[in-house]
């Protein structure tokens, strides 16, 4: 894969002129709006002239949520709530819930599933009732068994989702079909986007919770010697994701093929946890000294994802490097 050099921090280029005439002056609300999806969906939308509105809950409105026409405060929980976020909107962009990484789901497994649950659904139900036009819907690759190859699309339908994951895997996949259940009953177009390691600006940095990219950030950032401990062999393989790729490739979806029919959206890029760890250690100019330890529990060994289906049907190609990523993450977080 080759990138072209565009820094996650600058405006979407030829992207906001591309995506002109679809949302120029279109309704949005974008739910998540302060959360490290949300955000950059806020920043794509209103560069490509839309009149975004932003709701938020417990993050305070950020510099990119600011972008928007209107900021509101809703618990989506609230049937009520999610009602008034999505009212007069023609299209909705679902990026909000609760986030966590192995840490959070180990500790307190069920703080992914019920809220999440609960979110999805008001959300989804709110749209349809509201006669929202178009709903971009943020799924995860957490609805994926655990498979030595790049996960498709269709691999959803096999097996159960990895057991780590299990729980948040299980709403993924149930608000997926109940997407397309909500469709077909009220004729709302939806797009689901399945993305990869998401990070950026914005992200999650609290160890105890947060996932493996922004702890190692943190870690490396508040301990520039010393040990960086990484937990197992450091060989397991994931795949990490710009938000801004993942914002842009989500205002395709929504355009042009919003018809229920989920999409991987991911770098492409296999990166171990060591190489993870070693690109963090050289961003933040640490000398810390990596260790493995290898009874520390880690999620699965093999996460790679598989995006020609995005290129073929959205024309989807990742834009920021996983160097260039972290640069503009890091020096973001050391300003916070």
């Amino acid at each position: 894969m080759v990138y072209s050099e565009i820094h996650p921090g600058d405006g979407a280029g030829s992207h906001s002129i591309a995506m002109a005439n679809f949302y120029d002056g279109k309704k949005v609300a974008v739910t998540g709006g302060s959360g490290l999806v949300g955000s950059y969906v806020v920043k794509a939308l209103a560069e490509s002239g839309a009149k975004v509105r932003a709701i938020v809950h417990r993050r305070p409105p950020n510099e990119y949520t600011k972008m928007a026409t209107e900021i509101v405060k809703k618990d989506l929980m609230s049937q009520d709530d999610a009602r008034e976020a999505v009212a007069g909107a023609e299209i909705v962009f679902g990026a909000g819930g609760i986030t966590g990484g192995i840490p959070l789901a180990l500790n307190d497994p069920g703080a992914l599933v019920a809220p999440n649950a609960v979110i999805n659904s008001q959300v989804i139900h709110a749209c349809a009732k509201a006669r929202v036009e178009r709903l971009g819907f943020v799924s995860s690759t957490v609805v994926y068994p655990a498979l030595e190859r790049p996960v498709r699309e269709e691999d959803s339908l096999i097996g159960e989702p990895y057991h780590l994951y299990y729980g948040i895997g299980w709403v993924k996949r149930f608000s997926e079909r109940l997407c397309k259940y909500y469709s077909d009953a009220y004729g709302m177009k939806v797009a689901i986007v399945r993305p990869s390691g998401v990070y950026g600006r914005y992200d999650n940095f609290d160890e105890s919770t947060s996932h493996v990219l922004p702890a190692f950030i943190k870690r490396a950032v508040s301990n520039p010697s010393g040990s960086f401990v990484v937990w197992g062999d450091g060989m397991d393989v994931r795949d990490f994701l710009h938000s801004s790729d993942l914002a842009r490739a989500l205002l395709l979806a929504v355009e042009k093929y919003a018809v229920c029919d989920a999409v991987n959206i991911a770098s492409g890029q296999a990166v171990t946890t060591k190489e993870l760890a070693q690109t963090v250690l050289r961003v933040t100019g640490s000398t810390a000294k990596l260790v493995f330890d290898p009874s520390k529990p880690t999620a699965l060994k093999n996460r790679m994802v598989d995006i020609s289906k995005a290129k073929r049907v959205l024309g989807f190609e990742p834009r920021v490097s996983l160097q260039s990523g972290l640069q503009d993450t890091v020096e973001w977080y050391r300003n916070q």
